[in-house]
């Protein structure tokens, strides 16, 4: 039988491993990796550099061998520069350059020694040396003094008499700062995979240049820090989505994704729009034949894979009419169609049938009604049918996902409705997965998660995962108009998901906004278009991608706490035996280990787990609502009446504010203060007694009641963002000139879930929630003015979305905002944040916001 005990001394023990075999994203995973080395497309002082050695020399007495794999650009600016240079102490130096052949427009990689000049050089105009990782090597033999190299498979060596002052070498990659060798003339190069062996071929360091620190990378043998200057990491195209474009259309714009050309199609009742993602040009035509009806009709635009035409579609069931057909080279619709009915089909699931090339439309929402019904339309007849779906009953919903698992299967996943089709009878969120076969038309019921908190809903399309048994899908609270979205990773054989990627700012208008998930294998990339009410006659379309797999951001950032140097260093030289001693170790703390109050000043550092992973351990979370998991992760939130919640809420606030918790008087003004003394006791001992059997499927939380103070006490097992983030408040204030921007970015990873407890309004709650984000506020602005923060300017982004969450009228955000986009290039988005601010600004205050655009962008 395995006991509690030897399951977590297991789970210890692995995670022991883990430390003690380093992990790397590059490895069994289709990820893009590596340090993109900017180059002369842009000023001096943003080019990039990778020092190896900027604390002190490496020692190697009788040499060593490099390694790397590297990619040279054929888009150069320029192609001159240094690759690499090894420096010595005595100033003899070796470096590898990219330099052109004359004026002939040809390239050739060289090393160059300083004693004996050129060592080896080879012509590099190949396109086919181009844009494709090749091995290089250098050896420096100091006993047999001989320099060592190779390009790809070409290979050269050479006598010298210089090598003894290398046994103690610094190595910088690109842009260098080293005293009398310093340079900005660095090609244009992405690199990874460096490895350096001493004479006798033993690894000694390793960067693999996927995961990444905020101002450098560790090596994944000793966790040697080399220091990075203007990175540009690759991997984290899997994290952040890129917007590549945003423009103005008329209200309700069509859209839809055309695969074969890598273009996303738009259509605003008069305008043709194509934006490609190959070449990043947007085309706009005037169609001469107009359809009106598009402005008040679902997103029924579509990308026809059989005869590779765009079509739109109108379910009024009139024969012929139904489905136009776009010309590309004409610019217009092959029929006019002025029919204005008004839409019964809203936020609906579509697909092409492979087996009869038929369109199908399934679920939607319209005249308060909720559908689960199929429309067939039939390309040869052109009529439309309706008819239901065989086997599982899936609900009438709307705002639903459907995806094709293969060739012979769709996925439905979500939606919004109700068991009866009636908006007015018990509307509901669902979180069902649904197996449809593409032939017989039936569907089977595959799993049923339990209710997240809060609701979500989900974009019109899912896309399979490759390989891994799960789909990506786009969710949001369908109950707010400012949020975000979300990716999704869902299981497709378990009621299981996590969040991967960031988010991106999404305001939902029922009828008004729409959000969809496309994918293109070529390019690997994620496509998400959204498309946002911006006006009453307007709205805003944007285009983002993401790479594909894409990964939670603690995916990316590699982390070395105070003495884990220590420990790699031990484990290394004493291997099993000292992960055996230390799981007898832990073993021995577990049964010595108390619990402690909540408020503990000193609180052991947590880690944070990300959106839809809470599920792995108990957890109180409370920004952004009111959620508890239990031991056995599963959400118990709904458990807690609104008078649980208020009583688990003092106690929980109290205790962490001041660490005795709540007095019996003040409980009673709280919740009980229109009974007398004896009817609140009486009150407060039943919900006491009913919070305590709760606590028995949470884990370790236990109310106290010491000298007429209530309070709760709990241990660090239990996982809460709202502590989470005031015990990093507390540890940046310390420092906030000398912050590490892993542990800013790990607080703004927590505290852009939402507010603290926004569903609860009360006012004992009030002076909790403006303390909570006056604190978190100040810091993060202090932060910004004091760090060197401000180098990361998608960090700097993330800090102002943070403090309009808790702020959304906060100039300092605005003017934070706004000049991180600009000094991006994206003056237009930056304008558009600012009109959206002002328009809020007047609207909540009655007044006109004092600063001009030009203004904003100039404060400091």
């Amino acid at each position: 039988m395995v006991t509690w005990r030897h399951a977590v001394m297991m789970r210890l023990y692995s995670c022991i491993l883990l430390l003690y075999i380093p992990l790397n994203l590059a490895r069994g995973q289709d990820i893009q990796y590596g340090l993109k080395f900017h180059s002369y497309e842009v000023e001096k002082e943003k080019r990039t550099g990778l020092n190896l050695t900027p604390d002190k020399a490496f020692s190697f007495p009788e040499g060593f061998t490099m390694s790397f794999d590297i990619n040279f650009s054929s888009d150069w600016v320029h192609p001159f520069g240094s690759v690499f240079r090894i420096v010595t102490q005595e100033r003899q130096h070796i470096d590898f350059m990219l330099s052109e052949i004359g004026n002939t427009g040809k390239t050739m990689v060289s090393f160059i020694s300083s004693s004996n000049g050129i060592v080896f050089e080879h012509p590099f105009g190949d396109e086919t040396d181009y844009d494709r990782f090749i091995p290089v090597q250098i050896q420096i033999d100091i006993r047999r003094s001989i320099v060592r190299a190779s390009v790809g498979n070409k290979e050269f060596s050479q006598q010298t008499s210089s090598l003894k002052s290398f046994r103690n070498s610094h190595i910088l990659f690109g842009k260098s700062n080293y005293p009398r060798f310093q340079t900005t003339d660095v090609p244009s190069f992405i690199l990874r995979n460096i490895h350096i062996q001493d004479a006798a071929g033993k690894p000694r360091y390793e960067w693999i240049l996927s995961r990444h620190a905020a101002t450098g990378v560790y090596d994944e043998l000793k966790r040697h820090f080399a220091q990075c200057e203007n990175p540009e990491w690759i991997s984290d195209s899997h994290v952040f989505w890129q917007k590549q474009i945003g423009f103005e259309t008329k209200v309700n714009p069509q859209f839809c994704y055309n695969p074969d050309k890598n273009e996303v199609a738009v259509f605003d009742q008069d305008t043709f729009i194509r934006f490609s993602l190959e070449s990043g040009t947007l085309i706009k035509n005037e169609v001469s034949n107009k359809l009106i009806y598009t402005a008040s009709a679902s997103n029924n635009l579509i990308y026809n894979p059989f005869t590779r035409t765009y079509n739109c579609y109108l379910l009024n069931l009139l024969k012929g009419v139904d489905v136009l057909v776009y010309d590309t080279l004409a610019g217009n619709w092959n029929k006019a169609n002025e029919s204005n009915v008004p839409p019964d089909y809203w936020h609906h699931n579509r697909f092409f049938s492979l087996s009869d090339s038929n369109l199908y439309l399934l679920n939607g929402y319209g005249h308060h009604k909720y559908k689960n019904t199929v429309n067939r339309y039939d390309y040869q007849t052109k009529t439309w049918e309706s008819f239901s779906l065989r086997g599982d009953r899936i609900s009438p919903r709307y705002l639903s996902g459907l995806g094709k698992k293969d060739e012979q299967h769709l996925i439905l996943f979500g939606g919004y409705g109700s068991e009866t089709g009636n908006q007015e009878i018990r509307p509901q969120s669902y979180y069902d997965l649904y197996e449809i076969d593409i032939q017989t038309l039936e569907s089977e019921k595959i799993w049923e998660m339990e209710s997240p908190t809060p609701d979500f809903a989900v974009g019109n399309s899912l896309i399979p995962s490759a390989g891994r048994q799960t789909f990506y899908a786009l969710a949001f609270p369908s109950q707010q108009f400012y949020s975000r979205l979300e990716l999704l990773e869902v299981s497709m054989n378990r009621p299981e998901y996590r969040v991967v990627g960031d988010s991106i700012p999404f305001n939902f208008e029922d009828t008004r906004s729409n959000a969809d998930l496309y994918f293109n294998p070529s390019s690997g990339l994620l496509i998400a278009v959204v498309v946002s009410p911006e006006t009453a006659a307007s709205s805003q379309v944007a285009v983002y991608t993401l790479s594909n797999p894409p990964l939670a951001p603690d995916e990316l950032y590699q982390a070395v706490q105070k003495g884990s140097v220590r420990l790699i260093l031990l484990l290394s030289a004493l291997g099993f035996v000292c992960v055996g001693l230390a799981v007898f170790s832990v073993s021995f703390l577990l049964r010595k280990h108390k619990m402690k109050r909540i408020a503990n000043n000193k609180p052991q550092e947590k880690k944070p787990p990300p959106d839809g992973e809470t599920k792995q351990r108990p957890a109180i979370c409370l920004l952004g609502g009111f959620r508890i998991f239990d031991k056995n992760g599963a959400d118990v939130s709904k458990e807690f009446t609104p008078m649980l919640r208020q009583l688990f809420t003092l106690l929980f606030l109290y205790t962490a504010k001041n660490g005795l918790g709540i007095s019996s008087a003040k409980l009673k003004d709280a919740l009980w203060s229109d009974k007398s003394e004896k009817n609140a006791k009486n009150n407060r001992g039943v919900f006491v007694s009913k919070l305590r059997q709760l606590f028995e499927q949470i884990g370790p939380v236990h109310i106290k009641n010491h000298d007429l103070y209530w309070s709760l006490e709990t241990d660090d097992s239990i996982y809460c963002d709202y502590l989470e983030v005031l015990r990093l408040i507390s540890k940046l204030s310390h420092n906030k000139k000398e912050v590490s921007i892993d542990e800013v970015k790990a607080l703004l990873a927590v505290a852009s879930k939402g507010e603290l407890l926004p569903d609860i309004q009360t006012e004992w709650m009030d002076g909790f929630k403006s303390d909570f984000s006056n604190n978190l506020i100040d810091l993060l602005l202090d932060i910004y003015k004091q760090s060197d923060i401000r180098r990361s300017l998608q960090v700097c982004i993330h800090l102002a979305d943070v403090i309009f969450i808790h702020d959304s009228l906060n100039e300092d955000a605005l003017s934070i905002k706004c000049r991180q986009l600009a000094l991006m290039g994206k003056y237009g988005l930056a304008q558009k944040v600012y009109a959206v601010f002002v328009k809020e600004y007047e609207a909540l205050l009655n007044t006109g916001f004092k600063y001009t655009f030009e203004q904003v962008i100039r404060r400091d």
